[in-house]
């Protein structure tokens, strides 16, 4: 007999007393330490997989922007800033704003009868709210469906306040107060 097959059944003959000596609760333990390994090989291989795909992507993506990613720049601090406050419409775009706003309304059957606005500014804060109340008559799902379209077409608009009131049960027109506020920047 080889040295080698000598040795092997002696490793064997161990692991195997080992085991028995680990008894049910070490042989639970041990299962679940193989269960856990296994685990996390297979999540790291899936990770992996989804990790080339998304390499793939930008990949595909910076081919499409060509030469304009590449001339793209790190940002500093006052260049995001700077940018930030890019994406607020100029004061002089209210009328603009308003028109988006008045169509939203139309395009939902809702009536405005008069509205109330105020243009208001604080020093210590770069941009400027304006603030829109509109009285707005219809149905629940057309002021809904308007204010959501608003808060579409108009990215710097926030929903400050939305209230609805119902004369009687029988009745489906709501009587509802929205207010916009709209946040512009004069630069």
């Amino acid at each position: 007999m080889s040295a080698q097959a000598s040795i092997g059944r002696r490793a064997a003959w161990t692991a195997k007393r080992s085991l028995i000596n680990l008894r049910w609760p070490g042989l639970v333990g041990l299962g679940l330490l193989l269960l856990t390994a296994g685990l996390t090989a297979v999540s790291i291989q899936s990770t992996r997989g989804r990790l080339d795909d998304l390499e793939k992507e930008a990949a595909a993506i910076s081919a499409r922007l060509g030469n304009r990613g590449a001339s793209a720049t790190v940002v500093g601090g006052r260049g995001q800033l700077s940018n930030f406050y890019a994406f607020f419409p100029l004061t002089q775009d209210v009328p603009e704003l308003l028109g988006r706003i008045h169509r939203a309304a139309t395009q939902h059957k809702l009536v405005l009868e008069k509205g109330e606005y105020k243009l208001s500014r604080e020093p210590d804060f770069r941009l400027a709210r304006y603030q829109v109340t509109l009285p707005v008559k219809g149905d629940y799902t057309n002021v809904r469906e308007f204010v959501n379209d608003v808060l579409g077409a108009v990215p710097s608009a926030a929903l400050e306040e939305l209230a609805l009131k119902r004369e009687s049960i029988e009745v489906p027109e709501l009587e509802s107060r929205v207010r916009f506020t709209l946040f512009l920047t004069s630069e």
